[in-house]
């Protein structure tokens, strides 16, 4: 068993490493971090949450992927995707905070409800408000926060 995965492939590592610094051995360490930043964001699962739920109507648990346009449904088992809606497509969201219950309607009629098992359903709720917050936002970041709207889609009422 070698204990140093990267002893495996010298050849192939060493030059990948030299051409990535050569790629940011002239940049300041602000424009190093950002090409960083730029290439994380890139990631095909960058801002992806994933938690288990059951949907209303199963009896087998499934996952829930997050993403900053889209939810995903995944088969626990498999991990292949079965389903996905996108927020663009969202009528609204409702939390029945008395059985802890997600409930989302979209365009056609499509109506989904799920149960949080990993999760207290508030921080799912706290996701999807803030990801419709962020595409209410222009490019220009100096645009002023509109708090109020913030609050709104992420805050949610607790029922007492």
């Amino acid at each position: 068993m070698i204990n140093d995965p990267l002893a495996c492939f010298p050849s192939q590592l060493t030059p990948r490493i030299l051409e990535a610094y050569q790629n940011v051995a002239q940049l300041s360490l602000t424009e190093t971090k950002m090409k960083f930043i730029q290439a994380w964001q890139s990631l095909p699962e960058f801002g992806l949450s994933y938690f288990v739920v059951r949907f209303k109507g199963c009896k087998k648990e499934e996952v829930l992927g997050i993403a900053p346009n889209r939810l995903i449904r995944i088969d626990l088992n498999v991990g292949d995707m079965v389903k996905m809606w996108r927020f663009n497509t969202m009528r609204q969201w409702n939390v029945n905070w008395d059985i802890r219950q997600v409930a989302i309607e979209f365009d056609e009629n499509i109506n989904i409800a799920f149960s949080c098992v990993t999760a207290d359903c508030k921080i799912v709720h706290e996701y999807i408000g803030g990801y419709i917050f962020l595409s209410t936002r222009g490019k220009d970041q100096s645009d002023t926060l509109n708090e109020e709207l913030f609050h709104k889609l992420t805050g949610g009422h607790e029922a007492l």
